[in-house]
């Protein structure tokens, strides 16, 4: 299985020069040639993205979510709501089981309400 974590830099195993470019063009996914590493961007179709990748290297690919209150994977692979929800629709404000407990939801509003005031954002 193939995890993908949005925002963060990625590898994949060696790909052939036409899946490359179907990932550049095709799926929009952004490379970095001197880290030789990957990149999810806001225009990066995932879909297209995840299809392709799931035809070259015949694994399956699972999307994963950033915590937003540790910035640890989110845990998508593992969550009990995989099958049936879209990470490339959702928030990407999901909370990791690490930082999910009796104070979750008051820590993520502190936490969301200090990102909107670095954002100088008015509520």
């Amino acid at each position: 299985m193939i995890r993908i974590m949005l925002g963060n830099w990625f590898t994949l195993p060696r790909v052939g020069s036409d899946v490359f470019s179907k990932l550049m063009r095709q799926a929009r996914l952004r490379y970095d040639r001197e880290k030789r590493m990957f990149l999810v961007e806001p225009e990066t179709n995932i879909a297209t993205l995840t299809a392709i990748l799931r035809e070259a290297l015949k694994e399956e690919v699972v999307i994963e979510l950033p915590c937003f209150v540790c910035g640890k994977s989110a845990g998508c692979g593992d969550c009990e709501y995989l099958e049936i929800c879209d990470r490339t629709t959702v928030s990407n404000q999901c909370i990791c089981k690490d930082c999910f407990g009796m104070d979750a939801y008051e820590h993520y509003c502190d936490l969301f309400t200090k990102k909107l005031a670095a954002a100088k954002v008015k509520i």
